[in-house]
């Protein structure tokens, strides 16, 4: 067996070198001791004061060798080569190597600098400090600053050490795994000017250290902060802000460089404002997934880049963390280097954020085409012109008795306060000769979800169910002619009204009607009482050939979280789904909703920060697109997931048959079964994508879903005939959850009655 022995711990952690001066006749014993531990030498003083004389006479062109030694000679005035200069041990590489003294070296290090840095300016960097947090960024960072000599010195604080997924952006050998990034970035800076000064804080920076950082020795002149800790992102600004050193940011993205210029605006806000009422306390030790709302809030998510936003929604799914590339890495390290420089010159001044993005700059020209959305709008909103032409086609031959004004408004209201695909609202009335027409406006409800309609033909059979609760309560009796033009299904339904002839039963469902509501919110998991489960399928069965199955094992629940979760995955991912999703549906604002008065409002939604954040990264349709085109797009399931795991049951209603007129009346027995769960407090929430994207994926004939989406819906489905069992003759037609939880905080908005009655 293969023994190795380790450095001993004070080489593991040594970084500053070890200078020999033989005029001194103490460093002079000192190096003929350090000699016996047979270090590797490395002596090319000759070339550096071949350097050195060139750089003093600059007129000679080319001098020659005989040239050279002469100048050289002069130079040295007697002084033997050998011990000339400064001869430097460094420890954790057993190298002694020989070298110019500090002003020389400087002077010879820094000659093709001029004179886009002139002698007097690099004389003033010289006397600069600069302290950087974060050395997987930040160690470009420093490297370039100490190459340039932007500084005369670095203070550099992390607390972490190289791991071998670090080598793709950090600069070192995998001889230094295991080491902190501090003292590894310390050494390299060594061994390229061991007289520059270096000042390393193994523990990061925090509270304890943070006074130290910023100012022993002399205040900090710039703070380079590169860090992931979102705490110390905020804290150590307040403490730059309060001594008024600059700050400088280098995002890794976008060539996003962030300048605040606390030395010239005292009251500035931290981070432009953007971090306003985020407590540092508050944020600490929270998880990458859970450090993104915050981290998007401070570089802006519609600035970053397609496949950053990409990665961000595979986060703790496919990938541990946000990427980080070298070529970002370096190109962080020269543009900090070089705002540094301006800054510390006093030959820049303004706070702000700045791009250098190499994909923008030097990229294809010709871009590569977008999807035309233009047919995934609809048809045009129907008109009242359109909605009178229609109706005229209609042979009119059932009589109807006139509805007041209140009772066609009431009537209405509650037909409107049927559950749709998305909050789309697809319905427009028109009261005309006594007779109510129903039309199915297609501009709202267009989408890829919407496959043959069924699903807004389930709304409208809810719709139907809320008007004949609602006409029962006002002593009416509703006639209803279901779709009755052959040729034109945008007429969904003609109704008459007469008198009640009988006693209505329902009617303890009618107030529940303006409050029933989709209830995401996640609660404990409580099974249901065993009458509340026998009255719901009860009252689905109520309806000719409806049926409600419920399913409450813990099993049951796990596998309906990834056959459902994974169908809510396909449709985000597919270009039209996604388009239907975050254009069309979405309102991620208050103003956007109030505006509408229809879509989801993603309050409603019942979301953790980081989800919402996920869906403002998923807005952006390139991202998806790679997400697509990667197969990957796992943490879309992680929306709905929690909820069906947390659920009382599952719920399936399903028809004898798949006609239209199926769908319809399925949603009459959809709506029974909501608003008698929610007369019980029971919370609905609806999970129906697999019932309309299952033909949609799988149909033969449709070449728009590439293989894989029709592999997995397939898999999918054959996972849901499984666990629900239905026959071969029965279809599925809704599928929801429910749950015991609090009523939710926001309710999807209605569009006003004067936007969807006609008279």
């Amino acid at each position: 067996m293969l023994l190795l022995e380790n450095f001993s711990t004070e080489e593991n952690l040594s970084y500053q070198p070890i200078f020999y001066r033989l005029q001194i006749q103490e460093d002079k014993e000192k190096l003929l001791e350090q000699l016996k531990t047979n270090p590797q030498i490395h002596d090319q003083i000759s070339t550096q004061l071949d350097d050195l004389v060139k750089s003093k006479n600059p007129t000679i062109k080319k001098p020659g060798r005989e040239k050279l030694d002469e100048l050289k000679s002069q130079h040295l005035g007697g002084t033997p080569e050998q011990e000339y200069g400064v001869w430097i041990y460094y420890p954790w590489s057993n190298k002694l190597i020989h070298t110019l003294d500090e002003e020389e070296f400087i002077e010879v290090r820094t000659n093709r600098n001029r004179y886009k840095i002139t002698r007097e300016e690099q004389q003033l960097l010289n006397t600069k400090k600069i302290g950087i947090v974060g050395l997987s960024v930040g160690q470009s960072i420093a490297l370039t600053l100490a190459m340039e000599r932007t500084c005369g010195e670095l203070r550099l604080a992390d607390y972490d050490t190289a791991e071998l997924s670090n080598l793709n952006r950090l600069r070192t050998g995998i001889q230094n795994l295991g080491l902190n990034k501090t003292i590894i970035a310390a050494r390299e800076i060594a061994e390229i000017d061991p007289f520059l000064k270096v000042s390393i804080f193994n523990d990061g920076l925090h509270k304890g250290n943070m006074d130290s950082f910023f100012t022993e020795g002399g205040n900090l002149d710039l703070f380079v902060e590169v860090c992931d800790g979102l705490d110390i992102k905020i804290e150590s600004r307040f403490k730059a802000r309060e001594l008024k050193i600059p700050v400088i940011m280098d995002t890794n993205d976008r060539g996003m460089l962030d300048v605040e210029r606390f030395d010239l605006e005292p009251e500035r806000p931290i981070l432009h404002g953007l971090a306003d009422g985020l407590d540092p306390e508050n944020i600490k030790g929270l998880t990458n997934e859970e450090k993104i709302p915050f981290v998007l809030k401070m570089i802006g998510a519609e600035s970053i880049s397609t496949r950053l936003k990409a990665s961000m929604l595979e986060v703790e799914q496919s990938i541990n963390t946000w990427p980080q590339l070298a070529s970002s890495v370096v190109l962080g390290g020269a543009l900090t280097t070089d705002v540094s420089r301006r800054l510390l010159l006093d030959q820049f001044h303004d706070s702000g954020r700045y791009y250098i993005d190499l994909e923008e700059i030097v990229g294809n020209k010709q871009k590569t085409p977008k999807p035309d959305t233009a047919d995934w709008d609809g048809p045009a909103e129907l008109n009242l012109t359109d909605l009178e032409t229609i109706s005229k086609t209609y042979p009119a031959a059932q009589k109807s008795i006139a509805l007041s004004a209140p009772q066609l408004e009431q009537i209405v209201k509650a037909a409107a306060q049927a559950p749709s695909g998305g909050n789309a609202q697809p319905w427009k009335f028109l009261y005309r000769n006594n007779l109510l027409y129903i039309f199915h406006d297609l501009h709202f409800s267009y989408s890829l979800l919407d496959y043959k309609n069924l699903g807004t033909y389930v709304g409208f059979g809810a719709m139907l169910e809320n008007i004949s609760i609602i006409a029962n309560q006002l002593d009416l009796e509703v006639t209803e002619d279901i779709f009755p033009l052959k040729d034109d299904p945008r007429l969904i339904a003609v109704l008459s009204f007469d008198p009640l002839k009988s006693t209505a039963d329902l009617l303890h469902l009618a107030p529940i009607i303006g409050t029933r509501v989709t209830n995401r919110t996640a609660a404990e998991r409580t099974l249901l009482a065993t009458d509340d489960k026998e009255a719901l399928i009860n009252i689905g069965s109520s309806i000719p050939q409806a049926k409600l199955q419920l399913f409450e094992k813990e099993e049951d629940l796990v596998e309906f979280a990834e056959i459902l979760t994974g169908v809510e995955r396909l449709r985000f991912l597919h270009p039209r789904g996604h388009y239907d999703t975050f254009i069309k549906e979405l309102r991620f604002t208050k103003e956007e909703t109030e505006r509408t008065g229809d879509g989801m409002d993603v309050s409603t939604l019942n979301m953790k920060p980081s989800e919402i954040a996920a869906l403002q990264i998923a807005k952006d349709a390139d991202a998806i697109h790679f997400l697509h085109q990667m197969e990957k797009g796992q943490g879309f399931k992680k929306i709905s997931r929690a909820g069906v795991l947390q659920s009382s049951c599952i719920g399936l209603v399903s028809m004898e048959g798949h006609s239209d007129s199926n769908f319809l009346t399925g949603g009459r027995a959809v709506e029974r079964i909501w608003l008698e769960a929610n007369y019980r407090d029971i919370s609905f929430q609806p999970i129906s994508q697999i019932v309309f994207l299952n033909e949609l994926f799988l149909g033969a004939a449709d070449s728009a879903y590439n293989p894989y989406e029709k592999q997995e819906m397939k898999t999918l489905n054959e996972r849901f005939k499984k666990i629900t069992g239905l026959e071969d003759s029965r279809q599925a037609i809704f599928v929801f959850r429910l749950a015991l939880a609090e009523a939710p905080a926001t309710r999807s908005l209605r569009r006003p009655l004067n936007k969807q009655l006609f008279y």
